[in-house]
């Protein structure tokens, strides 16, 4: 039987984040991915550091749009309706988590990792292969609408509050710094100290790389039945040929993490939260920076290979309903003013997602050695290198550099 000092169960960018930054702080780390590290949601992701994300999207006028959601299949957020009497138990939750203290206290714990989010990617980052996969030029948060921009301004004075910059831009302005688009956008918000990763799939793989150059270990291929548990401590996993014994173990399997915890006696209510992306040819329009469309719901950024869109929020999917990546076509051509775009490739993804909008981070109930991290909904890529340090401080001994309370999975219970 094989050991280490820590285990990590997932191999996506939460899970690389957390075995690199682990490694580093002098830990023997192992990593466990049931397929190909990287290849799941945190491949087809849209490459921003969302530094603006700070209100989650369980909060009062998102619940009022419900039916909006049931009726309108291509809508920027929809709900199957053959899937609404399993996912009822997270819908109640996700009611309650729309109250407003409770909405306050979520805005409050996201914009204190947003503000850190930058930074600790540049930390993770510096010293690996990595840090010429991100782009320091920011992003674009466009209204296309007065009534849009105006619906905007309590999330600019929240933004303001919490210290996180940006600038305002009029209609001309957006004009000047993306002529491709057609003209008429109302306003925007310039994020000047946001980066993006021009190929999410390469920025996992150098840490990957720099992870295995400094000593650590990934398992591919193995997925993991169970973590194990002898005389009520964990004491490593059992994957489907082989047991790997281990002093912590991380867990940071995404949508797998639910099915982990429920032998432990824990439940969790997660749920897949489906979002899609189209690859496009950059030619056919030319982006120099990233844009959000916030009536749309979706992003478009300029990546090494092409232009991709992405976005959409789809509850209660099964088979992939490829009319919402069309959608994302169809709101490309609009805008740049194109007669009709050549896919190169699409794709679709399944994001962890807890009801209240906000990570698991912390240490298990009654199993201290067991540190989750897991439920990031659209916020993997961002909140992934700090994630990664409160990861370390915890398995490390040291006190959280961030109050992670609101954080821990007892607020289930």
């Amino acid at each position: 039987m094989k050991a280490t000092d820590v285990a990590i169960i997932g191999g996506g960018i939460i899970g690389m984040a957390c075995a690199l930054a682990l490694q580093r702080a002098g830990r023997r780390v192992t990593l466990v991915d049931a397929g190909e590290a990287g290849r799941g949601c945190s491949y087809g992701n849209a490459g921003l550091i969302a530094v603006d994300h700070i209100l989650p999207l369980a909060r009062p006028d998102v619940l009022m749009s419900a039916p909006g959601m049931l009726a309108n299949p291509l809508g920027p957020l929809h709900l199957r309706l053959p899937a609404l009497p399993a996912l009822l138990p997270w819908l109640l939750r996700f009611a309650l988590a729309s109250r407003p203290g409770q909405v306050r206290k979520s805005t409050d714990i996201l914009a204190r990792l947003l503000r850190e989010a930058v930074p600790a990617w540049w930390n993770l980052a510096k010293d690996a292969a990595a840090s010429g996969v991100f782009r320091n030029q920011g992003y674009i948060t466009l209204f296309e609408t007065a009534k849009s921009a105006q619906a905007a301004e309590k999330e600019n004075r929240l933004l303001q509050q919490y210290g996180i910059r940006f600038d305002t831009l009029s209609g001309l302005d957006i004009r000047a710094i993306c002529p491709s688009l057609k003209p008429g956008m109302h306003s925007g918000r310039f994020h000047p100290d946001a980066i993006y990763t021009a190929d999410p799939f390469a920025l996992l793989q150098s840490l990957q790389r720099s992870f295995i150059s400094e000593g650590g270990v990934v398992i591919e291929g193995r997925q993991v039945r169970q973590i194990q548990i002898e005389s009520g401590i964990a004491v490593g996993l059992q994957m489907q040929d082989a047991a790997l014994r281990a002093e912590t173990i991380v867990l940071a399997a995404g949508n797998a993490s639910a099915a982990l915890l429920r032998p432990l006696g824990v439940a969790v209510p997660l749920t897949s939260e489906r979002g899609y992306h189209v690859m496009v040819e950059s030619d056919q329009a030319p982006l120099n920076i990233p844009l959000l469309f916030a009536e749309r719901g979706f992003v478009a950024t300029p990546m090494a290979t092409g232009l991709r869109l992405a976005g959409t929020v789809e509850l209660g999917a099964k088979a992939p309903n490829w009319q919402r990546a069309d959608i994302l076509s169809r709101h490309a051509e609009q805008l740049f003013g194109l007669p009709g775009l050549v896919e190169q490739s699409r794709w679709f993804g399944d994001r962890p997602t807890l009801p209240d909008y906000l990570p698991v981070i912390g240490p298990m109930p009654g199993h201290g050695n067991v540190i989750l991290a897991f439920g990031h909904q659209h916020l993997g890529l961002t909140l992934a290198a700090i994630t990664a340090a409160l990861v370390c401080d915890l398995a490390t001994g040291q006190a959280p550099r961030l109050d992670i309370s609101a954080l821990s999975l007892s607020r289930f219970s």
